[in-house]
């Protein structure tokens, strides 16, 4: 297998505008962890689930994550009560509804997102990387 790189963003929380934390340019990973934490549930995307929840592994006290029963709510309903957080790549500031806001965690490592294809590579792959690549170039999410 071969990975080729998409995107790299920041993480942060995704938050209410009027959470007490969401006056900050930047939050502290310890910060964010006094606070209820919203993870995707694991069963469904495991992969995130895990780095989202790796980001808070040494932080004291220890977060309390939960899992909402929905697995998807546009509205986020969630986050507005001022208190719980969700983590998020970078890309959530562009569709987050409105009344809430994106902060990024001072110290957190980028989320990458990759491209897997096989090493021997058929025309098809070829194509397949090189769309991915435009788009992604066209997204401005990778430099130049």
């Amino acid at each position: 297998m071969r990975r080729f790189l998409l995107r790299r963003a920041r993480i942060g929380v995704q938050l209410a505008q009027h959470h007490p934390l969401a006056e900050n340019p930047e939050i502290e990973i310890a910060d964010a962890a006094a606070y209820p934490l919203r993870l995707p549930d694991r069963a469904a995307n495991p992969v995130i689930h895990d780095q989202l929840s790796a980001l808070f592994r040494d932080t004291r006290p220890h977060p309390r994550f939960h899992t909402p029963a929905v697995s998807f709510d546009m509205s986020q309903r969630d986050l507005r009560d001022g208190v719980t957080l969700a983590p998020a790549g970078e890309a959530a500031v562009t569709v987050q509804p409105a009344g809430l806001t994106w902060r990024p965690l001072r110290g957190a490592p980028s989320l990458t997102i990759h491209l897997v294809l096989p090493r021997e590579q058929s025309p098809l792959h070829r194509r397949i990387r090189a769309v991915a690549k435009a788009l992604a170039h066209e997204l401005h999410w990778l430099p130049d």
